[in-house]
């Protein structure tokens, strides 16, 4: 879908209260989803307004957005592609987790890294990336089931990094335009991408204990279920039959696909030891399902 910002406006005070928020790890309320006339209105502060409205056919939404004066462009359509399609999509009947992920010996599989903001999913998907495993998306996992498995679908094929990370990956002289926001880094030959689909084969979560050593534990069903709600995209958490259908699918989900905690150091220089026990439990799946 092809869309593009409003012209700037300033975010006035609501009269309605919210009725469910987005919190940063450190207790900061990064965004608002309050209830409008027609649909719903949802506030990324400082940045953005998107106002979500039903249209006439069963399944569509019209979507307006209005940027805060001063923000960058790519900073809201970051935010349309990375938050307001999954939502949609979740609400629809999709299934989209909040990760990134990179594909595995070829077109044998892909592999997910979900986590909270801030918690080096990208930078682990980029640092796969730099050694070969092309990234197939970052920050939205988009999964189609078919045949079987769960097929992740290519997104944009940008990486999206602080300062010191695009650094580490692509050299200490990568130019940098702020170095206090996440920078939109395209793939190229240094960061390849995959741009066709691939089928899941395992999903890792990543431990939020950023000093834990290096430790890969597989989840048990029920512990996988509860360890992948945190990281789903849902617009209208009171909706109780859609919610019904989303618990569903990830209740699937967890069947069919491998799940664990991943936790380790973040530490720059830990991520070829991190890079190297992933692939061996990658390719002790492969070995137990051949």
């Amino acid at each position: 879908m092809e869309w593009k910002p409003e012209p700037p406006r300033e975010q006035i005070a609501l009269d309605s209260e919210p009725y469910d928020r987005w919190v940063s790890p450190i207790g900061a309320s990064m965004a608002e989803f309050h209830r409008s006339q027609d649909g719903y209105l949802l506030r990324f502060l400082g940045q953005a307004d998107f106002e979500v409205t039903p249209d006439d056919q069963e399944g569509d939404h019209r979507i307006v957005g209005w940027p805060v004066p001063g923000a960058k462009p790519e900073q809201i359509v970051n935010l349309y592609h990375n938050a307001i399609q999954p939502l949609l999509g979740n609400h629809t009947g999709g299934l989209f987790l909040h990760g990134s992920a990179v594909s595995v010996d070829g077109e044998d599989g892909a592999i997910a890294f979900l986590g909270l903001s801030r918690g080096g999913k990208t930078t682990l998907a980029g640092s796969f990336a730099a050694e070969g495993n092309p990234f197939i998306t970052e920050d939205v996992i988009d999964l189609v089931k078919r045949d079987e498995s769960y097929w992740l679908q290519p997104k944009r094929s940008k990486l999206r990094l602080f300062a010191d990370s695009a650094r580490f990956l692509l050299g200490e002289d990568t130019p940098i335009a702020d170095k206090n926001t996440k920078q939109d880094v395209e793939a190229g030959d240094v960061l390849p991408f995959a741009r066709e689909e691939v089928p899941l084969r395992q999903i890792y979560i990543l431990g939020t204990d950023h000093r834990a050593p290096l430790q890969i534990r597989k989840l048990a069903l029920q512990e996988a279920l509860s360890a992948l709600m945190p990281h789903a995209f849902l617009l209208d958490v009171e909706d109780k039959a859609r919610l019904k259908g989303h618990f569903t699918r990830m209740a699937d989900l967890v069947q069919d696909v491998d799940c664990f905690a991943l936790d380790f150091t973040r530490d720059y220089a830990e991520l070829p030891q991190v890079r190297a026990a992933v692939l061996a439990s990658f390719a002790e799946r492969c070995l137990k399902s051949d």
